[in-house]
């Protein structure tokens, strides 16, 4: 490992952290997902449904969502993101045709700042594995500390 940040299940800048991928449509059936990927995902949602537990507002989307939330406990998104890739990185094909059919695919990382400086660092494993994926990582940070 040439001048590498070393992966730290402790990351002292983050205090809570996890990722997700997602697939989303308007058409989409979340047990077609299911099936093709071969594994039960986190949390389903179905067009018509509210878009959280406490609004009102209805998802015009359905969606398949697969979370490391409640799983991992690492401090470094790193961990989430590979967590992810080990799943995922053998379904090309599968990612490729849902792409093709207009599915929004893409992987989510919640990220909440300790201290309101530095941030989350991704590997050039990270980078390349959601490279060949075709697939966009997106941050969702949030600066929740006390001064």
């Amino acid at each position: 490992m040439k001048n590498r940040t070393v992966y730290d299940e402790n990351y002292s800048p983050c205090g809570y952290t996890h990722a997700g991928l997602r697939v989303i449509s308007e058409h989409l059936d979340p047990d077609e997902i299911t099936r093709v990927f071969g594994m039960e995902p986190t949390r389903v949602l179905r067009a018509g449904e509210p878009c959280l537990l406490k609004s009102p507002e209805l998802s015009k989307d359905s969606g398949w969502f697969i979370s490391t939330e409640g799983v991992l406990e690492s401090l470094d998104s790193r961990d989430h993101l590979d967590w992810i890739l080990e799943r995922f990185a053998s379904k090309k094909k599968e990612i490729k045709n849902f792409q093709d059919l207009g599915y929004r695919v893409d992987v989510s990382v919640m990220w909440e700042s300790k201290h309101g400086h530095d941030g989350p660092t991704l590997s050039p494993e990270n980078l390349i594995g959601f490279g060949l994926l075709d697939i966009e990582v997106w941050f969702d940070v949030y600066f929740n500390y006390e001064e």
